[in-house]
């Protein structure tokens, strides 16, 4: 969490990927150049204590029955979506 805290000084922006009553599409989100992503561990999430530091949460939409993909393929997703954002601005 000391690290969390220390980024959040620094001005980056704290994403958690997680599924939650407040979160976002990944679809429609606009990454900050500055960004840090939270992930979460395999069923059981991003723990609450460390949530309370999130700016903000985003979920991968998703069609059909599952509501859920591996925490390393949601990462790989959201990374390469914030790739594919900056390198447009590059």
């Amino acid at each position: 969490m000391k690290w969390l805290r220390q980024k959040k000084g620094e001005g980056y922006t704290i994403v958690g990927l997680e599924q939650t009553s407040t979160s976002t599409s990944l679809a429609t989100h606009q990454f900050d150049p500055k960004t840090v992503l939270l992930l979460g561990k395999e069923k059981e999430g991003i723990p609450v204590e460390f949530l309370s530091l999130v700016d903000t949460c985003l979920e991968v939409p998703q069609l059909g029955i599952i509501r859920s993909l591996n925490v390393h393929v949601t990462g790989a997703i959201s990374i390469w979506e914030y790739t594919k954002q900056h390198l447009k601005k590059a």
